[in-house]
């Protein structure tokens, strides 16, 4: 099989596995593409294509920058996250202007997504830059691991110039409140980016615990493979007030608030 054709069907033996794990077979096909889009991990484009017959296909693009630091259930969590917008866009009422809403919401905690403006217990789980952690006993992670350990699911395809990962995976159960603080390994620059958060101390959460041989790509890769590629610095922040999604820029660590909404903008 030609190294397209391993890529591309990965990325469908994956989403075929979810739509009936997750969906009930009922999401419709869709066109993958790999995208390099700053700061994201994939995203769900509605009736981005069409045909020459007349027929239209959604797009899910996975960004291929970020899969060598990443692990596969990363990946997959990015996956179904599209999957989600997909299902709402077919059978729902999406919110406006990739608004993340509350139907939105429930159907991500149905297949085992916890919404979190934060990626980590405690956050909002509406928005319009939403994250999710992973729910401890959910339905997602019952179908990552039959896809993992039964059917020996891996990407066939890596892309070698690779940015740091976007985020640690969290397994957490929002439900309970004694669980102990582990804070992932990027807490004080999570921190630090978000200063409005003054209680992550009192979150709960358990990070998510490798099996033995699950690693990141760059690591299953032979040695000197992977090119570690450092983003590029820009000396002006954005900010985002997350009520009407507008944006303005500066320099960091800027204290301004949206009038319209009377909330503080917040540094990206």
């Amino acid at each position: 099989m030609e190294p397209t054709s391993e890529l591309y069907e990965s990325l469908q033996i994956a989403y075929e596995h979810f739509n009936k794990k997750l969906f009930d077979s009922k999401l419709v096909k869709v066109i993958f593409t790999v995208q390099r889009k700053k700061g994201v991990m994939g995203y769900f484009a509605p009736e981005r294509w069409g045909s020459l017959t007349g027929k239209k296909c959604h797009e899910i693009a996975i960004n291929p920058s970020y899969l060598a630091n990443a692990r596969l259930i990363e990946v997959m969590q990015t996956l179904v996250h599209e999957m989600v917008h997909c299902w709402q866009f077919c059978y729902g009422d999406p919110g406006r202007k990739f608004y993340h809403n509350k139907q939105w919401a429930n159907k991500m905690m149905d297949v085992g997504l916890m919404p979190s403006s934060t990626g980590r217990p405690g956050g909002k789980i509406t928005g319009q830059h939403m994250s999710d952690y992973i729910i401890e006993g959910g339905e997602f992670l019952k179908a990552f691991k039959i896809l993992e350990k039964k059917k020996k699911f891996q990407l066939k395809w890596i892309d070698l110039m690779s940015l740091p990962r976007l985020f640690d995976p969290i397994i957490a159960n929002p439900n309970q409140s004694n669980q102990p603080v582990k804070p992932a390994p990027n807490v004080s620059a999570f921190l630090a980016n978000n200063p409005e958060i003054e209680d992550f101390e009192e979150t709960k959460l358990i990070q998510y615990q490798l099996d033995e041989g699950e690693t990141s790509f760059s690591e299953m890769l032979p040695e000197n493979f992977i090119i570690q590629h450092k983003p590029v610095r820009s000396t002006r922040v954005k900010y985002v007030c997350h009520g009407c999604d507008s944006k303005v820029y500066g320099k960091s660590n800027l204290n301004i608030r949206c009038e319209d909404c009377n909330i503080l903008f917040i540094a990206e």
